[in-house]
């Protein structure tokens, strides 16, 4: 027992050695400032991306015809009332839908129709599939039944 002590305590001795240390070096990374040209191309990627709320401003710019304003749009206190009201009507809605198709007392398939939407669901086996025609397309999402 005493000579696997001595023996660790040899070892431990022998590979103790001297602590090195070198001096910190800032590499900036940006390619303009100094960095690797390499990562130019993820530094431009993550610009984009961070551009993406600008680009989504012009869109509803484009699709409202306004211009500047919260958001980028110029809705007065009347506008912005409606808005919030048809957001509610709509979450009600999904809210009773959503009842319908996964509450307590779940049906089997059934159609709601609102503003020219057509939403229609059926349960098949261990899922429920829901179609969703808005007068031009149809969406159709597949979602587990649950328990």
């Amino acid at each position: 027992m005493k000579t696997r002590f001595l023996a660790a305590g040899v070892l431990l001795a022998l590979s103790a050695g001297p602590v090195l240390a070198g001096n910190l070096i800032y590499q900036p990374v940006n390619p303009a400032f100094g960095g690797s040209p390499l990562n130019g191309g993820w530094l431009q990627s993550e610009a984009t991306a961070q551009n993406i709320p600008q680009a989504r401003e012009q869109r509803l710019n484009q699709l409202f015809g306004t211009q500047g304003g919260r958001n980028g749009l110029n809705l007065t206190q009347g506008q912005l009332f409606a808005q919030q009201l048809q957001s509610q009507l709509f979450s009600s809605l999904a809210n009773q839908i959503t009842r319908a198709i996964f509450g307590e007392n779940a049906q089997q398939n059934g159609t709601f129709e609102f503003q020219g939407t057509t939403i229609n669901f059926a349960r098949e086996g261990a899922n429920v599939r829901i179609q969703i025609f808005d007068g031009q397309t149809t969406s159709t999402v597949v979602v587990p039944a649950g328990p």
